[in-house]
């Protein structure tokens, strides 16, 4: 069975290039767990160097010809999206390489790594709001996304979780960083309206947490704030509902299968 790789290390981090090709039989023995879900990510000490692997799932028959022959992979594009995301000085966790392993031509594994991050994630301020403490945060954190919308940029995954934060003590500034950022669109112009509530509509935050966001976020903009409102909601409510109906089909399919096998 023929197998190869193809590795791109961050130029200024060639030093880590031989930790990179050893990720096949490293990641599955050695590292903390991070998250063990789909996707698997591990953080490693190498010489100091805190990082964080991901591992992508493997992908189906399907998607492995469709990554190994039409599109980029998971791996490659979080890689490239952060040098992007930087060069719009949009911070994220420094990228330091991504590989991909092949057998007889197809992907079966795929890795991206990147600096470990120190910041917190955005549920740190979410699930203690209103108090004092968190107000700040998510002001900031509004005028962040208007940020964020202007320079056409649109996180697919723009949930809370994927969102990380700290504040800077010496100037009082909030500093925000993206993750998970294999899903991305980088349009030449802002986005649209209904595209900043859509897009804001995966914030899987408690409600008035959300609602508080809208507004700053409207008063930032400096849009009608009842307008402002009445869509976000609108768009939150009809995403859920989405969510929902998918859960019950996917639990629905799983009890019919589990039928068939009694």
């Amino acid at each position: 069975m023929n197998t190869d790789m193809k590795i791109t290390v961050n130029p200024g981090m060639e030093h880590l290039r031989q930790f990179v090709r050893q990720l096949p039989k490293l990641f599955p023995v050695s590292g903390e767990v991070l998250h063990d879900g789909r996707n698997q990510i591990r953080a490693f000490d190498i010489g100091g160097e805190r990082l964080v692997v991901k591992r992508y799932k493997r992908p189906s028959a399907f998607n492995a010809v469709m990554y190994s022959f039409f599109r980029k992979s998971k791996a490659r594009r979080a890689y490239e999206h952060a040098l992007r995301l930087r060069e719009l000085e949009i911070d994220t966790p420094e990228p330091v390489a991504w590989s991909e392993y092949r057998r007889n031509g197809l992907i079966t594994e795929t890795y991206f790594v990147s600096r470990r991050s120190d910041y917190a994630p955005l549920t740190a301020a979410t699930e203690r709001f209103p108090t004092s403490d968190s107000l700040p945060v998510l002001e900031a954190f509004a005028r962040f996304t208007v940020r964020l919308h202007e320079k056409g940029i649109c996180h697919e995954d723009f949930n809370q979780t994927n969102i990380l934060w700290r504040h800077d003590e010496a100037t009082g500034r909030y500093d925000f960083q993206l993750i998970d950022i294999n899903r991305m669109k980088f349009l030449r112009r802002p986005l649209r309206p209904d595209e900043c509530m859509i897009n804001l509509r995966r914030l899987s935050c408690p409600a008035v947490a959300f609602l508080y966001i809208l507004d700053r976020y409207a008063e930032t903009r400096q849009w009608d704030m009842d307008d402002t409102l009445l869509r976000g909601t609108f768009f939150r409510l009809l995403f859920g509902r989405r969510q929902q109906f998918k859960k019950r089909f996917r639990e629905r399919k799983l009890a019919a299968a589990g039928k068939k096998q009694g």
